[in-house]
């Protein structure tokens, strides 16, 4: 850490104005204090800013050194120019100290021109990890509390079928000669078990999203694939409204967004079939403003107000022979991606919108701002 003394006052970066014992002042502040140059070099690092970057010798060095490739390439040059144009930022950001681990930083930039002295720049900056773990712990709370009140729901719907296949085991032992017509109910259950718990495990053991970006074609693609049957034919039973959208990248995790999409589509699909007459289910894809927008229309017999609060509840179902968990599942997967699912309409038609974010980023997370300006 440099030591300012009188002597040394006036000789850093150009006589930046700097009393010495401003030094001692700082260093009981319990967050990181840099001073740094227009060009982003380091001329003053308090206590805790040496620290957090595990670094004592901050001095003449680049504060770009502490951030990642990319951030090297985009997010530091844009601040900079934040800072030149508009004196002032705000925001979080990835540091990677000389050792250990990396961590994210809420970052409060200041540049300051005083009068008769070149301009230098204040950073204050503090390591938000213990709030990251903490918010992280406050979702798996909830989603336990969330499985808590699922248990009697599981316990009902395991409980059922383990009681018509123990009957049916008695039954079968009383009466052997009915194998063949027994075996088929016990074969019947237990395949309601496996959907049961596959759709349990895989609700509960969701992965974390890898976010990328993702093509509208690729998007398209796959679920061209997955409903492959229901778009064939002369009267199918779906159709995809999708002019447009193939060119449009946006930022996302694409498997798990089509497994969202799917289960959208599936419930349509089974409202659809309860009409005979029914148009065929509808998906469409566009983006509006800073949002991809999904959307699906069925003309099956609706949604009633009285059943519209629980569709989203785990096991809650209208549909015989379903556990209800799919819709469940799509907006577990939306809470997961910052996106949302709405419905508009409750008949004539159902419709069911999903909104993603068209990139999580903020712009000067993404491309160089500078460029964008002189465009």
């Amino acid at each position: 850490m440099t030591v300012l003394t009188r002597e040394t006052e006036l000789t850093v970066k150009e006589d930046l104005w700097f009393p010495y014992y401003l030094q001692n002042i700082l260093d009981f502040v319990k967050a990181g204090v840099i001073l740094l140059s227009p060009e982003g070099k380091i001329l003053f690092a308090n206590k805790m800013a040496l620290e957090l970057l595990k670094d004592n010798d901050l001095e003449g060095k680049d504060f770009s050194l502490f951030f990642t490739q990319q951030d090297r390439e985009i997010f530091w040059p844009n601040v900079l120019t934040i800072l030149e144009n508009e004196g002032l930022y705000e925001g979080e950001g990835y540091l990677v100290p000389r050792e250990g681990d990396g961590f994210v930083a809420q970052f409060h930039f200041l540049r300051y021109e005083p009068e008769g002295a070149p301009p230098f720049i204040v950073l204050t900056f503090q390591n938000l990890s213990h709030l990251k773990k903490l918010e992280k712990s406050l979702r798996e709370a909830k989603h336990l509390a969330f499985l808590g009140r699922m248990l009697s729901d599981i316990s009902h719907h395991v409980r059922n079928p383990i009681s018509v296949i123990g009957g049916l085991a008695r039954r079968l032992k009383e009466s052997p000669e009915k194998v063949s017509s027994y075996s088929s109910a016990l074969i019947y259950q237990c395949e309601r078990l496996e959907e049961l718990l596959s759709s349990l495990e895989r609700f509960v053991l969701l992965r974390k999203p890898c976010f990328k970006p993702a093509e509208g074609k690729e998007i398209i693609e796959i679920l061209k694939e997955k409903f492959e049957i229901e778009l064939s034919g002369e009267n199918p039973e779906l159709v995809l409204n999708t002019k447009g959208f193939n060119s449009f990248v946006f930022y996302t995790d694409p498997e798990l967004l089509i497994e969202a999409l799917s289960e959208i589509i599936k419930n349509a699909l089974e409202s659809h079939r309860l009409l005979s007459h029914a148009e065929p289910v509808s998906f469409s894809a566009k983006v509006c403003e800073n949002q991809v927008v999904f959307e699906v229309k069925d003309n099956g017999p609706g949604i009633s107000l009285d059943v519209l609060p629980y569709i989203f509840n785990p096991f809650f179902t209208t549909k015989s022979g379903h556990f209800g968990m799919g819709l469940t599942y799509a907006t577990r997967i939306m809470e997961e991606l910052g996106g949302e699912i709405e419905v508009l309409n409750l008949s004539n038609p159902t419709v069911f919108r999903v909104f993603i974010p068209l990139d999580r980023r903020r712009p000067e997370r993404r491309y160089l701002l500078f460029k964008a300006l002189d465009k």
